[in-house]
Parts: structure tokens; C-alpha cells; sequence
């Protein structure tokens, strides 16, 4: 008896507490009267695809990364008429002190100087760089490139699911091929970015998914039809105040912005989901030189709504220069200030508590203090995405910035 009587106050105490106290709601909803709300502002969507895993029928381009890499831009393996594609292409063309448009030039000019020698049943013994031939046994062509012999078809149609999860022996992000190369080495080119397998007659494009060690799917190779610029993301520049949006499409412009105090966030990369603050102290973010030295970020972990009040100086002061970035965690690399995770389906995840201390230096020399929290970069902002090809990058973010100076930060009573 005394049992059943210990059961029904446990019972009153909690239809009491419940009664008091209401369960927060915890379905996400961004706009809280106060807070700027960013909804599915445009990145670089010229640089999107719907980009699948394997060759299908029609499919005219791919795109490769290894390991963490940015994508590749999109490389067309499918001639047109009589045209030699050549995989090889700006393999031994630095790109160190050039601009995109003078290199790729150089690579233009490279390509229209091959040098075609006869057919033959194997490798000439006395080519010189840029000579090519046709292999009467192999029946494709090569070419001399960086003292190596490259194939210069791209077998874009073994791209299948059953010719993945080879193993390679990788050997790095090299400017020239290693020399003496066996069967199943493989390197990424570091002036065009491309990734080269040997067959044990020439290096070879990648055309499929490939191990490294315990790293599956250490490359990972990708297919299209329509031929985007894919994978190249022009960064563009936002200015909280009034939501200004530039993109930079050549050297001429990023130079024109990208050393001023004109913008607040530069985003970069493949996404543009790395996203950085203007900070001219940076050895190597794009707002190096930049007249704006003080501007700061400071990650927190536990909500938005909990930021109410801005660090004291001294906390912003001690963020190095180079940590004035937001950007995504692999399984590869913690990365730095993540907003978001990539799992094994390459679909971003953002963190939903995770937000940002801002301090932004102004002209004057004195300071604004605000928090940004990084929402989303797929339209719409769906909390649960399953789809690769979902459209991106439409970026979605809140931010306030508080006018008067103070380190107040409330935006929810």
C-alpha cells in the first residue's frame, strides 16, 4: 500500500511541473523581430551541375577531387567531330604569377603547337616535349608532356559503378609526374589540378572512384551532361549593411575590391561555403592587404538566441588573422570554424547551434559587434537534404549587428 501511495505523489509532482512549465519549441524558425534574415541569396550557381556518381548514357563531362581537394573544373571527354581531346592538357604550364585568363592562353597556344609524328606501334625514343603520335597496337593517341608520356583519350565511359574502388599507390600533389612510374601509380597535377593514373604504358585521366590506403573513395570521380563550369566557384563579396552582393569574376575586379574595407564576408570555394571575414592581416585569405586589421570572429557552440552580449576586446584581439574564416569539417580535416559537416554523401550538414561573435573595424577606427549564424547553402534551406543534385549554392544566414557600439547583442527576450 505504502508503494501505490509513493506512485500517485510521484504522479501529482510531475502533472504539477508540467503544468508550470512549458516544453520549448524547438522547430526551427529564424525570424526573431530583431536579426537580419538572408534567404537563398545566389552563389556561383553558374558553376552548378547535376552531377551523378557514375557514367550514364550522354554524359559528356566529369570532375575529380582526391583526399579533401576542391573539385576540378569540368573536363568535356567526348570529341567533337575529328577533334584529339588531350587529357594532358596544362600539365607543364605553371600557373605561379599569371592570371587564369594568361594561363589559360599559354595553354591555348601549347595545344596549337603539338607536334604530330608518324603512327607507330610503340613510344619513340627521341620525343621531345609537345610531339604526339598515334599507337597503331593500343589504337590511342599520346603526347610528350613534362618528360612523361600522357594518353590523351579520356575513357570517360568506364566511369561505371563495377570499375570503381581500385586501389592506387598515390604519390602526391606534384608540379611533374614522379619519374620511373609502375602500373597503378597515381598524382595530382598541381598546374591543372587533374588526377593521373599510370596504366604501365602512359598516365591515364582518372575516370573512376579510387582507394588509398584505409581512405575509400580516397578520389572520387563525377559525371555530366551539360558542361558547366563546374567546380570553379567565383567568390563573391557581402556587406551587412546594406546587403550589397558582388561577384568577382576576373583578376581586374578582385582587385579592384577585394584590398578595401568595402565588404564585410567573402565567400569562397566549392559552394562558396567558405566563408571569410575582411581582415587584411591574412597570409593567405582573400582579403590580404586589406586596410581593415581588427575586424574579428569568435565561434560559439550553444545558440544564436544565448548570444546576448559581444567578448571584451582582448578575446577578438587574440584571434590570428588566418583564423578569420568559417568553413566545413571532413573526415578528413576539423577544418577551421566549421559551419558545416560532410559525411559520406557529400551533402553538407550544418551544425544548428553553431553561430559567430563579429567585431567589424570601422573607418573611424572604432568597432560594431555583432553575431552571424550560417543557416544553410541549398535553396530553401530544407532541414533534412538526401539529394546531391539538390540546388546550390543559395546561401541562407542571420546576422545582427548593433549600431549603437555597445556589446549587446539581444534578440530574443
Amino acid at each position: 500500500m505504502k508503494n501505490i501511495h509513493h506512485f500517485t505523489f510521484i504522479l501529482l509532482v510531475v502533472t504539477l511541473l508540467s503544468s508550470c512549465y512549458k516544453l520549448e519549441d524547438l522547430s526551427l524558425n529564424y525570424e526573431d523581430g530583431v536579426s537580419t534574415v538572408v534567404y537563398d541569396l545566389p552563389g556561383d550557381t553558374l558553376a552548378t551541375d547535376g552531377w551523378g556518381d557514375n557514367y550514364e548514357e550522354n554524359d559528356t563531362y566529369l570532375r575529380q577531387r582526391y583526399y579533401n581537394s576542391r573539385w576540378t573544373d569540368s573536363i568535356r571527354f567526348v570529341p567533337y567531330g575529328d577533334e584529339i581531346i588531350n587529357s594532358a592538357e596544362g600539365v607543364d604550364l605553371t600557373q605561379t604569377g599569371k592570371t587564369a585568363d594568361e594561363w589559360k592562353a599559354e595553354v591555348k597556344a601549347r595545344e596549337a603547337a603539338i607536334n604530330w609524328l608518324s603512327n607507330a606501334s610503340i613510344h619513340p625514343s627521341n620525343a621531345a616535349n609537345n610531339d604526339a603520335y598515334f599507337n597503331t597496337e593500343t589504337q590511342y593517341h599520346y603526347i610528350r608532356r613534362s618528360n612523361n608520356w600522357y594518353q590523351m583519350e579520356i575513357l570517360g565511359t568506364r566511369g561505371v559503378a563495377e570499375n570503381d574502388s581500385i586501389y592506387v599507390n598515390w604519390r602526391g600533389f606534384l608540379s611533374s609526374p614522379p619519374s620511373n612510374a609502375s602500373k597503378g601509380w597515381a598524382y595530382r597535377d598541381n598546374e591543372n589540378y587533374r588526377v593521373y593514373m599510370h596504366n604501365g604504358t602512359a598516365w591515364e585521366l582518372m575516370v573512376n572512384d579510387a582507394n588509398y590506403n584505409e581512405n575509400i573513395d580516397f578520389i572520387q570521380v563525377e559525371y555530366s551532361k551539360s558542361g558547366k563550369e563546374a567546380g570553379i566557384y567565383s567568390m563573391f563579396l557581402f556587406r551587412f549593411e546594406d546587403q550589397w552582393q558582388h561577384f568577382l569574376r576576373d583578376a581586374a575586379d578582385s582587385s579592384r575590391f577585394l584590398t578595401t574595407n568595402e565588404w564585410d564576408l567573402a565567400f569562397t570555394e566549392e559552394l562558396n561555403s567558405t566563408v571569410w571575414l575582411n581582415n587584411g592581416r591574412t597570409t593567405f585569405g582573400p582579403a590580404k592587404g586589406s586596410p581593415v586589421t581588427k575586424s574579428s570572429l569568435i565561434m560559439y557552440e550553444y545558440g544564436y538566441e544565448f548570444m546576448d552580449e559581444a567578448p571584451e576586446d582582448e578575446f577578438f584581439d587574440n584571434r590570428p588573422a588566418d583564423n578569420m574564416q568559417m568553413g566545413g569539417r571532413t573526415q578528413y580535416t576539423e577544418g577551421v570554424n566549421p559551419w558545416f559537416e560532410y559525411g559520406s554523401t557529400f551533402i553538407a550538414k550544418p551544425y544548428p547551434y553553431r553561430a559567430y561573435y563579429l567585431r567589424l573595424e570601422q573607418s573611424d577606427g572604432s568597432y560594431l559587434y555583432g553575431k552571424l549564424q550560417l543557416i544553410s547553402m541549398y535553396k530553401g534551406a530544407p532541414e533534412v537534404l538526401t539529394d546531391q543534385n539538390w540546388p546550390a549554392p543559395y546561401l541562407t544566414f542571420r546576422y545582427f549587428i548593433q549600431k549603437d557600439g555597445s556589446r549587446n547583442l539581444k534578440t530574443k527576450d
